[in-house]
């Protein structure tokens, strides 16, 4: 046997440990999920274990062959039980006394409620997915015209005021004209001339 066969059938021999390996972990995490609904369900004496987990295994079958049926009838019957949570919760507000007590089922109600809208976006987003958005920049053919593709911030979307006409501290315009010289201000005095040797 060539090293090429070899290693190709090395590799289908990984492939198949693979496989074997993927549906232990299936099985185990599928019966784990009957046995912990069997044990809710009725404490392990309701629910048939083996047809639970025969149930479950097909329930994943559809799903990986893309029926999302299930998921979105889990969905519905899960928001309508929040639903409900809710509008129970806020029925016993009125006959509450104590502020804490009220307080807790206010907290119930509106959980419920937001645990509800969630649910509901999630099914929502499952049945009509949001499509992706391409930008596409346009290309600038003219010769005398400006594009701009980026969005101006709120921050920066500001008129601006031309500088040069307002007066402001320590700028280098000066609109008060030349001060005059004077004993309190010496520094404004004209500079004396200097004479110089020819030769510097």
């Amino acid at each position: 046997m060539t090293n090429k066969s070899k290693n190709k059938h090395n590799q289908e021999d990984a492939k198949q440990q693979q496989k074997i390996h993927n549906s232990k972990v299936h099985v185990n995490c599928l019966s784990s999920a009957a046995m912990a609904i069997s044990e809710l369900h009725g404490h392990g004496h309701v629910l048939d274990t083996p047809t639970l987990m025969d149930e479950l295994i097909k329930s994943s079958s559809r799903i990986n062959e893309g029926n999302l049926k299930e998921i979105e009838d889990m969905l519905m019957a899960q928001a309508k039980t929040l639903d409900y949570v809710f509008y129970d919760t806020l029925k016993q507000l009125p006959n509450l006394n104590m502020i804490n007590q009220i307080e807790v089922f206010s907290n119930i109600a509106l959980k419920a409620q937001a645990q509800c809208r969630k649910t509901l976006a999630v099914l929502s987003e499952l049945k009509h997915p949001r499509r992706s958005i391409t930008f596409v920049k346009q290309q600038n053919n003219a010769f005398n015209q400006q594009i701009n593709n980026q969005s101006d911030s709120i921050e920066n979307n500001k008129k601006v005021a031309n500088e040069l006409l307002k007066e402001t501290q320590n700028e280098t315009l000066d609109f008060r004209g030349t001060t005059k010289t004077s004993i309190i201000n010496p520094t404004m005095e004209t500079l004396e001339s200097i004479n110089r040797g020819s030769d510097s």
